[in-house]
């Protein structure tokens, strides 16, 4: 993360250091948002990741926080380098998805900043991602949960959501119903959270990847709404807008995702390698 601080400067100028912590913003805080973020700061830890809404209404910010447990991922945090497989740690991916995502256009939440806490020693042991907070808005479960009869209105505006994506060359790959989120009110767009698992370069492998998606947005919850038939006929329906794709390879990948739990390294795979092994 602080690899990337010269990369990023110009990108998120002001500085707010309180305590042990230095957080990165892209515009000068009000008043009440500095208020709210000295308290961020102040406030004990009470789990190793924390996520919610800013303390304070009228800032509309929501801030991700995580205490790191280890040398190894403070050592690579402060430097900005990648694990062994390849990805960085959740935090720094997520910010970096997510801020090129918005960068293009897609359908995401600004990045409002970035931060992280020292030790007494100077390293990093703490980091905080800010993004702005979707006002309006309610994840795709939650709905689904209220009122199953959403089901078809949170899935056609996910396949919408998962396209436009794709158009910005975006590749979410932890999409499924609480990570869509719908404004309460109307008919606006839908629009995507969680980015930490995803890419935002072009896959060699685009057939195996969208199979996963759309088998892996059936397998996390949605099947317990619809029948997997109805729902086949939903992607079946979806699939017009994706010409050129390898029908048989699609097949296979989305077969095996909507029934197998298929792991971060394994979709990391499925994206850069095109592989996916069925496990019965």
């Amino acid at each position: 993360m602080l690899g990337k601080q010269s990369k990023w400067s110009k990108d998120f100028p002001y500085i707010l250091k309180h305590q042990r912590a230095t957080l990165h913003l892209q515009a000068e805080p009000s008043s009440h948002t500095r208020q709210a973020l000295v308290q961020l700061i102040e406030r004990p830890l009470v789990a190793k990741r924390v996520s919610a809404p800013l303390d304070c209404s009228r800032s509309a910010l929501f801030i991700k926080r995580e205490q790191l447990d280890s040398l190894k991922k403070k050592w690579r945090i402060q430097r900005g380098n990648r694990k062994r497989n390849g990805m960085y740690d959740w935090t720094v991916e997520e910010l970096t998805n997510t801020f090129e995502a918005h960068k293009r256009g897609a359908r995401v939440p600004g990045v409002a900043g970035y931060g992280y806490t020292r030790s007494n020693l100077g390293l990093v042991d703490g980091v905080f991602f800010i993004s702005r907070l979707l006002v309006g808005h309610v994840d795709g479960l939650t709905l689904i949960r209220r009122d199953p009869q959403a089901t078809l209105r949170v899935i056609g505006a996910a396949f919408e959501l998962l396209h436009s994506l794709h158009h910005q060359g975006v590749t979410h790959m932890d999409l499924w119903a609480a990570n869509v989120m719908l404004p309460e009110q109307g008919q606006g767009l839908a629009q995507a959270i969680d980015l930490e698992n995803g890419f935002n370069t072009p896959t060699a492998y685009f057939s195996e990847t969208l199979g996963f998606q759309l088998g892996f947005f059936y397998y996390r919850e949605i099947y317990r709404y619809i029948t997997e038939a109805d729902y086949d006929a939903l992607v079946e329906a979806t699939l017009v807008n994706y010409p050129g794709l390898d029908r048989a390879v699609f097949n296979r990948v989305y077969e095996i995702s909507k029934h197998q739990h298929i792991d971060r390294l394994e979709r990391r795979d499925i994206f850069c390698k095109g592989i996916v092994k069925s496990r019965w």
